[in-house]
This record gives structure tokens, C-alpha cells and sequence, in this order.
């Protein structure tokens, strides 16, 4: 049963990972399957107050993404506007490239969409290329970095579930 549950962690864990690059609540995924986990157990091996600050922490993560992408995105003399094109940008590429070649092109559609997101907003604002591509690779690395920090936040958590049961 210890070998089944390990299985079952990981696997949870390795969706909600790559969820979270497919524009996805991969990380309320996780908190799903840790509350169902915790009320299957009588809350043995995880308290609610566990569960409750996971999920605050979660919370604050999401924050944290679209703030670090917006952020990056004006570090790179972004305009507010194109920080917000980067992030709509990124979704419409993972709504588009990721009905194409589901997960590989919801990676790339966020990644595709967050640079020409910002590019373009930099474009209507009257900047020069150079300087629009510098604010949109910002904007896209503020993405990374967000995606990055939610993907081994998932991680660590599931790791902490596995070390719950042996």
C-alpha cells in the first residue's frame, strides 16, 4: 500500500508541474489531492492547518507569478500595457499552440505568446525594435522565473507528502 501511495503522490505531483507550464492551476491540483489525502487519513499525516497554509502559500505564488512577470517586464522598460500583453499573450498561446500539440505547444505557446505579447505592446507604444525586444525578454523571463518558482514549490511539497509517509 506504501508503494502504490508513493506512486500516486508522484504522479500528482509530475501533473501538477506540468500543468502549471500549460497555464493550468497545477498548484491547486496539488492542493486537491493533499485535502483529499488528508480527509481519507482523518487528517493523521496532514492537519487542516497544514492544508491551510499550503494553500495560502499557493496563493501568494500566483501573486508572485503574474507580479514577477509584470516586474521583469517594466525592469526591462516594459510599459504597464505590455506587461499585461505579456500575460495575455502567453495564455492565447497556450490556448492556441496547446490544442495543436497539447503539452509541448502549451509550453511553447506561453513561452511564444509572452515575448510577442510584450514585443507588440512595446511596438504600439512607439519604441524602437531593440528596445522592444529587450522589455519583451524581460517580460518572458519574468514568466520563467514565476513558472520555475510555482514548478519546485509543487515539487518540494510533494516531496515533503512522500517524507509524510515514509
Amino acid at each position: 500500500m506504501e508503494i502504490l501511495t508513493l506512486l500516486l503522490i508522484i504522479t500528482i505531483t509530475a501533473i501538477s508541474a506540468v500543468t502549471i507550464w500549460m497555464n493550468l492551476p497545477g498548484s491547486f491540483l496539488m492542493l486537491i489531492f493533499i485535502f483529499v489525502w488528508a480527509w481519507f487519513s482523518d487528517f493523521v499525516l496532514i492537519s487542516l492547518p497544514e492544508i491551510f497554509i499550503i494553500f495560502g502559500l499557493l496563493v501568494l505564488l500566483e501573486i508572485l507569478e503574474f507580479a514577477l512577470s509584470g516586474l521583469a517586464a517594466q525592469y526591462g522598460g516594459a510599459e504597464k500595457r505590455s506587461a499585461f500583453l505579456a500575460v495575455v499573450g502567453g495564455v492565447m498561446g497556450t490556448i492556441v499552440l496547446g490544442s495543436l500539440f497539447f503539452i509541448v505547444g502549451a509550453i511553447l505557446g506561453l513561452l511564444i505568446g509572452s515575448y510577442l505579447g510584450a514585443y507588440w505592446g512595446e511596438h504600439q507604444a512607439g519604441k524602437s525594435p531593440g528596445e522592444a525586444r529587450r522589455a519583451a525578454l524581460a517580460a518572458l523571463m519574468g514568466s520563467i522565473a514565476g513558472k520555475l518558482l510555482k514548478s519546485a514549490t509543487t515539487v518540494i511539497i510533494g516531496v515533503w507528502m512522500i517524507q509524510e509517509i515514509l
